[in-house]
């Protein structure tokens, strides 16, 4: 079954540049692990091939993805995490 969708251009470019970007780094971090490195940060030109290849498999979105001359860099959030909890400390008598 088939959807619908509209989205704003700039919502799809954001989404692109998203992609682009995770994309880059899923290989830089897959070819890292491979050469037993650290890894580097993805270059534009790293992102910007994801985005002609995304332009060149689906043609309905390829005006945008070419409109985005140097997709930006995503780096996500640090995940959210927890204070540890407060342990109370007890004196041992004996």
């Amino acid at each position: 079954m088939g959807r619908t969708t509209i989205v704003s251009t700039d919502t799809l470019s954001a989404l692109l540049e998203a992609h682009a970007s995770m994309a880059a780094w899923y290989y830089e971090l897959w070819a890292a692990a491979r050469d037993g490195r650290a890894p580097a940060m993805p270059s534009d030109e790293a992102r910007r091939a994801h985005l002609e290849r995304v332009a060149t498999e689906f043609p309905e979105v390829a005006a945008v993805a070419r409109a985005i001359a140097a997709p930006r860099m995503y780096i996500p959030a640090p995940p959210a995490v927890a204070p540890p909890a407060v342990v109370a400390s007890s004196t041992d008598e004996g």
